[in-house]
């Protein structure tokens, strides 16, 4: 794998990303300068580096059609993830939960399936979390009351069902909140 030759980030990292472009028909991305080309992965479009570790990963609106790997929770640094506005299926998987900084998870606008992981009630930091306009069922986990950090929560135009935790109350930063 052209891993081997990276010389910006742990390889596992590299294969993280890699995981991510086969499983998403990475070829057929509106944009996909320099993936599995360049042997600095901060040369790829759409990734950050800082300190050798992949911090932000932006492939919002570029035609990713497939399933979201499960190797995307080795990126440990990661603070941004975006793959909004795409073609995504299949369910978000618990590994997203692994990277203890991140801040943004945005994954609305694409076809996820399945329930909201538990997991991602883990995410300390997690100051957005936007799932909208998925296919996502199931309850909200009240779990998510959690997330002190929390500011903005968008879970609308999905097919969950069930009630309203009132742990959301416990959402003390708060400011925006879609449930429609």
């Amino acid at each position: 794998s052209s891993c081997l030759e990276v010389t910006d980030v742990p390889q596992v990292e590299c294969e993280a990303l890699v995981a991510l472009y086969n499983n998403t028909n990475g070829s057929q991305w509106l944009d996909s300068t320099n993936w599995l080309t360049s042997t600095s992965v901060s040369e790829w479009y759409g990734v950050s580096v800082d300190n050798e570790r992949v911090v932000s990963l932006d492939l919002n609106n570029n035609q990713l059609s497939g399933t979201i790997p499960a190797e995307l929770g080795d990126l440990a640094q990661l603070t941004y993830l975006n793959l909004s506005e795409n073609q995504l299926r299949g369910e978000i998987p618990d590994t997203l939960g692994d990277p203890p900084d991140l801040f943004q998870l945005l994954l609305s606008n694409n076809q996820l399936s399945g329930t909201i992981p538990i997991v991602l009630t883990s995410l300390s930091n997690l100051h957005w979390l936007n799932l909208d306009n998925n296919q996502l069922s199931g309850t909200i986990p009240p779990q998510l009351g959690n997330l002190s950090a929390l500011q903005i929560l968008r879970l609308n135009g999905n097919l969950l069902s069930g009630p309203i935790p009132p742990e959301l109350g416990l959402l003390s930063n708060l400011v925006f909140l879609r449930l429609d």
